[in-house]
């Protein structure tokens, strides 16, 4: 048994990759280690910037699929006293449901999907990637095989030392989520963010109120129902009905593909840190390889060569704007809680700073704004001095990855100065 493509994962780069790749008339194969119906079940909700399926050749959602429309992203300090305003578009959606209609899509272009299994290991020949062994034993070969199993895959560690892809994505970078659905519905079109609670954050949505945290040996649902307590934030909540997962925040992989291989969405770490939209961006990245997929088999050449146009295109798409977002978020919760309070009192850190980092707008500040800034800012110089070094650096990121390596050759160079900035960060 062969494929042109066989695709680990169902998740929403999965369904789309698989989607589109199957769409241009090629043979897909898509595995799934949950059972059909568990499919989305955690979480079993997400936000999603609105431009999302229209941007990846989706129908909008609609009915029960749509659970709540967005206008504004509320970035409050940890103590909850000062906060600042965002006005961007989202969209909260069953991923159930959003699920279901996206596998339904896909099996209508032919996609074989199996559901209850997982990958024991790789097929390897020549240093290329050419199939999978199951946990049944079944070998199926492909020419190329996509990893969209999430931050758990292990299949980035099977893959030959050439390929330069990241192995394993340390446990510093991992956050553990807890969340619990709200009984009824408050501020029906605003999210709240509380930055720096516990190593992460805490969020209340019209939909759900959740915490995340890097520390792993927190107890999650105690330090949820503590902060709601101790910030008196009126929600009525249904422990009865709540989920964990696990996320990588940090940047997005800086290889994503090798000889007959590609990895896509969670694996891929294709996050978005700040707002926590990271399904669009998976969605977006899967979009972009299946382009990238589809032409490389028409030209029979599954080679990494050949696949490098898919790092490329999202790199300088997507990887400037989620590095932005990403040294935001680590300088907001580098600073101590009154530092917070400060800086969004005095408009040190302002909402266009936040806006635009969701937007991978670079600030480029004027000199009277960056006199205002340092006026306001003098009584706590070290909070002035960390936003400007974000900036900087910000904008460092943008143009390195706007200069993303156009094969492979180059790669090793540009990792290393990719390193040098990020070291020279918060």
């Amino acid at each position: 048994m062969s494929f042109d493509a066989i695709i680990i994962g169902s998740g929403p780069a999965g369904l789309t990759s698989a989607y589109h790749i199957a769409k241009a008339g090629n043979k897909v194969l898509l595995l799934e280690k949950l059972k059909e119906d568990d499919i989305g079940k955690t979480p079993p909700t997400s936000i999603l910037k609105t431009y999302t399926f229209t941007e990846t050749g989706f129908d909008r959602p609609h009915g029960n699929e749509l659970l709540a429309f967005i206008d504004t992203l509320n970035i409050y300090s940890s103590t909850g006293k000062t906060r600042k305003e965002v006005k961007f578009n989202y969209i909260i959606i069953d991923r159930i449901l959003m699920s279901k209609r996206l596998l339904g899509y896909a099996k209508e272009k032919g996609v074989v999907f199996k559901d209850n299994i997982s990958v024991d290991s790789l097929i390897i020949e020549d240093e290329k990637v050419v199939g999978i062994v199951t946990n049944s034993g079944e070998s199926i070969k492909a020419k190329i095989v996509i990893d969209a199993g999430g931050i758990t895959s292990h299949l980035k560690s099977l893959v030959p030392k050439s390929f330069n892809i990241e192995e394993k994505i340390e446990d510093k970078h991992i956050a553990n989520a807890y969340i619990e659905k709200l009984s009824e519905r408050r501020n029906p079109t605003q999210v709240n963010s509380f930055i720096g609670v516990k190593g992460g954050n805490v969020w209340v949505s019209p939909i759900e109120i959740g915490c995340g945290s890097f520390e792993h040996s927190l107890d999650l649902r105690d330090s949820l129902h503590e902060f709601i307590k101790d910030k008196s934030i009126k929600a009525s909540y249904d422990s009865s009905k709540s989920s964990k997962g696990s996320i990588a925040v940090r940047q997005n992989l800086a290889n994503f593909v090798g000889d007959g291989f590609a990895v896509v969405g969670d694996s891929a770490c294709m996050v978005s840190s700040l707002d926590g939209a990271g399904v669009t961006t998976s969605m977006i990245g899967a979009k972009l390889l299946a382009e990238t997929v589809n032409e490389c088999l028409k030209n029979n050449d599954l080679s990494q060569k050949a696949l490098w146009k898919y790092n490329v295109n999202y790199n300088i798409k997507l990887g400037a704007e989620l590095a932005y977002m990403d040294i935001l978020r680590k300088t907001l919760i580098s600073f101590a809680p009154d530092d917070i309070d400060f800086a969004f009192k005095n408009d040190i850190i302002t909402s266009k700073d936040i806006l635009d980092s969701l937007t991978g707008d670079i600030t480029n500040l004027k000199a009277v704004d960056k006199a205002r800034r340092a006026l306001k800012g003098i009584a706590r110089p070290h909070v002035l001095l960390k936003l400007e070094v974000c900036l900087i650096k910000a904008k460092e990121l943008k143009y390195h990855y706007m200069n993303y390596p156009s094969s492979p050759e180059k790669f090793n160079e540009w990792v290393n100065i990719l390193n040098h900035i990020n070291d020279s960060v918060v």
